[in-house]
């Protein structure tokens, strides 16, 4: 089983070698980017924001960032497992090919996480110390897990290429402006509020902008994150069951 795993993480980073200069160029543009477009303009505005909003809109940054560089290197997973004669022909089942999804993803986004944070502490002069780091990332990982399954259930139903597209563009969108990244949240109407902040990506911004600002994390936005993360798995390991078995 662990043989079958690492031949199937593997062969991820092989693929992923190939495209190497533009992995790593888009692992630290797109911090970047999003720093100089979206905070640098958003800190004229929300100027009696406390922390400042140069180091509060970090960890919408750092959320931002790491969850849609997941959700694109996740987005043609499926079509490059089952598309191979080769991987066709081993002996590997479906909790092999599901675990090995979730440990590619969660170092994919251990990296662009560890990129994101020296380009933001590099440009808001030391944000985040080593303890918030590792915090931040534990209280991240559920969502990690849930937009990577979330990637493969979108693949599996929707197969016309600018349907891929504009699904990319939607989700930054929504992980950009719907949940309070870039905006504090409590500027939005009181009834979205209420809904989105039990939304497990908005735990998990919550969550990181309170570690950042040494605040105490809401457990209770931590155990929703990783329930909608298990209900995920679940989803994605009957959709990958099914395609195994066909």
């Amino acid at each position: 089983m662990i043989e079958n795993i690492k031949i199937l993480i593997l062969r991820e980073f092989l693929i992923l070698k190939k495209q190497s200069f533009s992995f790593f160029s888009l692992s630290f543009i797109l911090p970047c980017f999003i720093y100089i477009f979206f905070a640098v303009p958003f800190s004229k505005v929300f100027t009696e924001l406390k922390p400042i909003y140069s180091i509060w809109v970090c960890s919408g940054i750092l959320l931002v960032s790491v969850l849609f560089t997941v959700y694109l290197l996740n987005f043609n997973w499926i079509k490059k497992i089952y598309n191979s004669n080769f991987m066709n022909s081993l002996p590997i089942t479906t909790i092999e090919y599901f675990i090995s999804q979730l440990l590619f993803s969660i170092i994919i986004g251990l990296f662009q996480f560890t990129v994101s944070a020296l380009v933001l502490n590099s440009l808001s002069v030391g944000f985040i110390s080593f303890s918030q780091f590792l915090k931040c990332f534990f209280v991240l990982l559920p969502s990690i897990i849930l937009v990577s399954n979330l990637s493969l259930i979108v693949n599996s139903f929707f197969k016309k290429e600018y349907i891929f597209n504009f699904s990319n563009c939607l989700f930054f969108l929504f992980i950009s402006f719907s949940i309070g990244s870039f905006i504090p949240i409590n500027l939005y109407p009181s009834e979205y509020i209420n809904f989105v902040i039990y939304l497990p990506i908005s735990s998990s911004l919550i969550n990181i902008q309170n570690i950042i600002s040494f605040q105490t994390i809401f457990f209770n936005m931590l155990f929703i994150s990783i329930f909608y993360c298990l209900v995920f798995c679940f989803i994605s390991y009957n959709i990958i069951d099914r395609k195994v078995h066909n």
